[in-house]
């Protein structure tokens, strides 16, 4: 269907805006990305700037959460670092003052509950990447040395079920 979509798209030269989920669909249908949280655009630039060069701490998570094709025998070491958010989301029918995102960032200092940061052209970003926030991420997906654990039961409940970091997988 998404492919259909694609080839209607191209024949008749037409935009779509299209609101998903999965963000492998998003990246094979969309030549630019808006990541939304609470109804806000936080992120928002080309592909290949979002996927590979996120900047918003949420975007990182989203994109944390995908799971990751390797081929047989190829080394496992050097994946995507892994985020899972503490806390629950706020409503959106009553948002958080400041940076909606800030309850549930790492990152979250008294400026984020004060200031609704502005979508903007940050240092270090490619034309048309804006990103809104008061203290964005180096522009990278590199793996850190150990996953970013935020909440300390679900770290528990993987430890106790023996699952292993990084491949979803328990045993």
């Amino acid at each position: 269907m998404v492919n259909l979509l694609q080839k209607v798209q191209q024949e008749l030269g037409i935009a779509f805006l299209f609101i998903a989920h999965d963000l492998a669909v998003v990246r094979h249908f969309s030549q630019r990305v808006a990541v939304m949280y609470l109804g806000k655009v936080i992120e928002v630039g080309d592909r290949d700037s979002i996927y590979t060069r996120p900047r918003h701490p949420y975007t990182h998570a989203l994109l944390s959460a995908v799971p990751e094709v390797s081929l047989v025998g190829e080394a496992e070491a050097g994946g995507r670092e892994r985020i899972r958010l503490a806390g629950d989301v706020p409503s959106p029918i009553s948002p958080p003052s400041g940076c909606r995102f800030r309850t549930r960032c790492w990152k979250a200092q008294d400026k984020c509950a004060a200031e609704e940061p502005p979508l903007i052209r940050l240092s270090g970003n490619h034309d048309g990447h804006l990103t809104a926030c008061h203290f964005p991420e180096d522009p990278t997906i590199e793996a850190r040395d150990e996953d970013i654990v935020l909440d300390p039961a679900l770290a528990a409940l993987e430890e106790e079920l023996g699952e292993v970091p990084g491949n979803g997988s328990v045993d």
